[in-house]
C-alpha cells in the first residue's frame, strides 16, 4: 500500500510520522511548501510624472553623443501613501546630442534623454523625458565684427551649451510596473 502512493505524498507522509515519534519538526517543511507573502503590490502607473535633477554640469563643449549621464530623483514618489521610487534613487540617462560651438559666431547644442530608474523593490523602470540647450549665437556680432575688421571677424565664437547641475527636469514613466513595497 505505501508504493502506491506518489512520492510526493509519501514524503508527507514520512514526515508526518516522524514528526509524531518526536525526532522531526513540522514546522520547517511546512514552511518551505508555501512562500510568505512580504508586502504590498501596487502599480505605477505609465505616464507617472516626478521630478530628478542633474548631479554635474553637462556642457556640449565635452560631451558626446552616448555618454552615459546620472542624475537622482528629487523627491519619493508615492503611490496611496506608500514609496515606490525613493528620493536620492540613481537616475540613468544619456547625451542625445552635442554639437560644440563654432566659428562665425555659431552656438553649440546639447540635448540629453533620460533612461531608467530603479524601484524600492530594485526593478528596472523606464523613463521618457529629454531636455536641450542652445549655446548663444553671435552670427549677428560676427557679421558686424567682419565688416568693421575684415577676415579677423569670423573668427569669433559662440558660446557652448550648458546644463548646469542641480537644474530640475520632469520625467515620466514610459511603461506601466508592478512595484512589491512594505506595509
Amino acid at each position: 500500500m505505501f508504493t502506491q502512493i506518489s512520492p510526493s505524498k509519501r514524503s508527507i507522509m514520512v514526515v508526518v510520522l516522524l514528526s509524531l515519534v518526536g525526532q522531526y519538526s513540522l514546522v520547517p517543511y511546512l514552511a518551505a511548501q508555501e512562500p510568505a507573502a512580504v508586502g504590498l503590490e501596487l502599480v505605477i502607473p505609465d505616464g507617472t510624472e516626478f521630478v530628478v535633477i542633474t548631479t554635474e554640469e553637462i556642457t556640449s563643449k565635452t560631451a558626446t553623443e552616448g555618454d552615459p549621464l546620472a542624475f537622482k530623483v528629487l523627491e519619493d514618489v508615492t503611490i496611496n501613501g506608500h514609496v515606490v521610487i525613493a528620493r536620492d534613487s540613481l537616475v540613468k540617462g544619456v547625451v542625445a546630442s552635442a554639437k560644440k560651438s563654432g566659428m562665425l559666431g555659431k552656438g553649440g547644442s546639447l540635448s540629453i534623454r533620460v533612461e531608467s530608474v530603479t524601484t524600492v523593490d530594485n526593478q528596472k523602470l523606464k523613463l521618457r523625458s529629454s531636455k536641450g540647450r542652445e549655446g548663444d549665437d553671435k552670427t549677428g556680432t560676427t557679421v558686424a565684427l567682419t565688416v568693421l575688421f575684415g577676415p579677423l571677424g569670423l573668427l569669433k565664437h559662440g558660446k557652448n551649451a550648458k546644463i548646469k547641475p542641480g537644474t530640475h527636469i520632469t520625467v515620466y514613466t514610459d511603461e506601466e510596473k508592478k512595484v512589491r513595497v512594505s506595509d
